[in-house]
């Protein structure tokens, strides 16, 4: 196959059911968020590449044997299949992007400049790759459990404000759920204000998120939502001058089961 050619054009595409499109989705999302937060993570997209092509080619074999199967996929993400042509400079097709991350695969020399140009090269193929698996039949699945993060990380009211911080940095979130009355949300912001100032850095970090609340550490009541909601009604239901676009997912014994944001939405 001449891997340049991926395009739009008719082709008989990967069967996989809903729930595997479902699976494969968080896996590759799930490897390209611990990519984000450490360049080690590589090998974790890798592995989720892999178990992609071998569920596509029905057997195992090396990374390089199952591009054609992964590239018919492809063809269904917008940003492998046409942006490149009409935006190369910021965007790369596919072939490229998946001969970057197998060689990269092989190679042991996973330091500096060239670890991040794999890593990134492997986070832009991730975030095709979801859109491919998710676009077939994204007009039938418009629910908020299609689309949340089930693996949500969360603070606890006991915890040091400092692990709240060491979370937020290392994962590059905007906003960490606690349980604490209700669910609330506590944003950078409110961690930044609470840390600024003429007060001891070293104690304010000691404290917990729960003493912390009730001495200058704002917290948001959380926007509660069940799985089965529709992100159409929730979208429009957002005023995007005022409080954060990120809900809670709540199953029926109000226990937390996934976190929404645009991110998962785009």
């Amino acid at each position: 196959m001449n891997m340049n050619s991926v395009t739009n054009e008719h082709i008989d595409r990967p069967t996989l059911q809903w729930n595997e499109r479902l699976h494969y989705r968080d896996r590759l999302r799930s490897a390209r968020y611990a990519a984000l937060a450490d360049a080690e993570g590589f090998s974790e997209i890798c592995f989720a590449i892999e178990a992609l092509g071998l569920r596509l080619l029905g057997q195992k074999a090396e990374m390089g044997s199952y591009m054609d199967k992964v590239s018919d996929l492809a063809r269904d993400s917008l940003v492998l299949s046409d942006l490149w042509r009409s935006f190369p400079g910021y965007f790369t097709r596919f072939d490229a992007l998946y001969e970057t991350v197998r060689i990269a695969r092989n190679d042991a020399m996973h330091t500096g400049v060239y670890a991040r140009h794999a890593t990134s090269a492997a986070i832009e193929l991730c975030i095709g790759l979801e859109e491919a698996l998710m676009r077939a039949q994204q007009i039938q699945r418009l629910s908020v459990a299609d689309f949340m993060v089930k693996s949500a990380v969360v603070v606890e009211s006991w915890q040091p404000v400092a692990h709240a911080r060491q979370l937020m940095l290392t994962h590059s979130f905007s906003f960490l759920p606690v349980q604490l009355g209700g669910w609330k949300l506590l944003s950078e912001i409110s961690l930044a204000k609470f840390l600024s100032g003429v007060r001891s850095k070293k104690k304010l970090l000691a404290t917990t998120i729960e003493a912390a609340s009730n001495d200058g550490l704002a917290l948001i009541d959380a926007r509660v939502v069940a799985p089965e909601a529709l992100t159409s009604e929730l979208l429009a239901g957002v005023d995007i001058d005022h409080g954060p676009a990120l809900w809670l997912v709540l199953d029926e014994q109000a226990r937390l089961t996934g976190v929404l944001s645009p991110f998962e939405l785009m």
